[in-house]
């Protein structure tokens, strides 16, 4: 297997760095967390396992069939998974990514802490009217194991019913036409985070 993107996946690999440099420099990625994934006629193109998001080169590049083979490159992202089983479920999904937003993390953790069982439901949940459209927009993944089939199974099926994914003690999974949709939701979902975190802080004060 050669390292480089096979020729014909080359704009998609592009779409792919760029879309992971955007979403590390607005802090949805850090380190070697998320991934990020498209799927192509010969296979799903995919981040591989333990590489930066944000400065993504050629040999980061793996080509998975629907089966999770690997055909080029790898080890392909522990999550692969997850992003062939959203696929599956969804013909005409072209893209998955999958962040690990910290006010969004920072946000489900405080309410948990408050309302173990009920946080859902205080969830991005202000008096805003893009509050309430927004929020129609993610489904819920329990706490699983990371990479895991039981969380590819949880999360495909959430996905079927919304475009936003979150995933419980873990992160966000947006799916959709195209890498910008998915990366433009994610920050989306991140803004309103902060500003129920903004909230709730001056509530408190």
């Amino acid at each position: 297997m050669t390292a480089a993107p096979l020729p014909d996946a080359a704009p998609a690999w592009r779409e792919i760095v760029r879309c992971c440099r955007d979403a590390w420099r607005i802090g949805l990625l850090r380190g070697f967390n998320g991934n990020a994934s498209l799927r192509l006629p010969q296979g799903v193109l995919i981040t591989r396992s333990g590489c930066a998001k944000g400065r993504l080169r050629a040999a980061d590049a793996c080509l998975q069939a629907a089966d999770g083979t690997l055909l080029h490159g790898g080890p392909a992202s522990s999550e692969g998974r997850m992003h062939l089983a959203v696929y599956a479920a969804l013909p005409q999904t072209r893209a998955v990514l999958h962040t690990h937003p910290p006010l969004l993390l920072s946000l489900s953790l405080r309410l948990a802490a408050l309302d173990p069982q009920g946080w859902r439901d205080d969830f991005l949940n202000l008096p805003l009217f893009e509050s309430r459209a927004w929020r129609q927009r993610i489904a819920f993944a329990p706490s699983l194991p990371p990479g895991s089939p039981e969380l590819a199974r949880a999360v495909a099926e959430a996905a079927q019913t919304a475009p936003a994914v979150w995933m419980e003690g873990h992160g966000l999974c947006c799916h959709g036409e195209d890498l910008d949709f998915c990366l433009g939701l994610s920050e989306h979902l991140e803004h309103l985070a902060a500003v129920q975190l903004a909230r709730a802080g001056e509530t408190a004060a």
